[in-house]
Parts: structure tokens; sequence; C-alpha cells
């Protein structure tokens, strides 16, 4: 399965389009907060993706911040970070994957790209694909093997 992976779009469509181009195939497209509007319009160009999200600290009429998936046996926690002060480390988010028994978590929020083992949880954030911190917008693409096996590819592009 092929997973794409994106957050803190916050309302730049031409930018959240460029990044699921430069990820190719992707089965599942999952939106980690700050602007989910955006996939629900992007969603018609993409209407073979499926698409999960959660909210973030900017989308206020939307109340699920939080979300457990399964895919090929790894659970997987998916949030917008805000919630677990993200900005100051991983801690809080690492309980509370503990307490989900997640193998995976997913999160944004720090607009910075990161892929980071604690323990044995994997902790990815794709960057923002608008308003990056760490110089280049970018994403994440998850690929899953039919026994659960997964690696992480990283993307970077221009504006």
């Amino acid at each position: 399965m092929r997973v794409g992976i994106v957050s803190d779009t916050h309302k730049n469509l031409f930018m959240l389009d460029k990044a699921i181009k430069n990820m190719g195939e992707i089965d599942l497209l999952i939106h980690l907060g700050d602007c989910v509007e955006d996939v629900k319009k992007i969603s018609e160009k993409y209407n073979n993706i499926e698409i999960v999200y959660v909210a973030g600290n900017n989308d206020w009429s939307y109340k699920e911040t939080e979300k457990i998936i399964t895919i090929k046996g790894n659970k997987i926690l998916l949030t917008h970070g805000h919630r677990y002060n993200v900005y100051f480390g991983l801690e809080r988010l690492y309980f509370r994957a503990l307490e989900a028994e997640a193998n995976i978590v997913l999160y944004g929020h720090t607009h910075v790209q990161n892929i980071e083992w604690v323990n044995n949880i994997l902790f990815i954030n794709p960057g923002s694909t608008t308003l990056p911190r760490d110089k280049s917008p970018g994403c994440i693409k998850l690929l899953f093997d039919e026994k659960g096996d997964f690696e992480a590819f990283t993307y970077k592009f221009e504006y």
C-alpha cells in the first residue's frame, strides 16, 4: 500500500497538488491538519485516492483531532500534534502512542519534516507543503508491503 502524508497546507491548493504529484502513485492520502478543507477541495481531481484527515489547530469547524487506523497490521496514530505540545518534544505524544498501542505516529504542526524512532515507535512529520520552517515544502510517502513491513520516503520541492 502506498500512503501519501501531508500537513499544514494552509489553503494553498497549488502546493498540495504539487506534493501529491511529487509522491507519485498513492492509494491513501493522509492530511494531518491545518486546513483539511484543502483535501476536500482537491478530492475531485484525485477521486481514485482514499483520503483520511484529522483537524489541526486552524480547523475550527472540525472536531476530530485524532484517529487510529490500521494498515497491514500496523497501528497508526494520526494527530496534528498541537494538543501534545510537539514544539517542545515528542514525550507527551510518545505516551499517547503507548496508550494507543501504536507503532507508528503521524503528526504535523511544527512545519518541520522529521522521521524519528523513539524506542519501538516511529514518529513521522511530513513538514508543511506551504509554510515550511525547514527551508523547503515537503511531504512523506510510506510504502507497506504485504507482510506489513514499511519504508518511508521524504520529498522536498520548490515553490
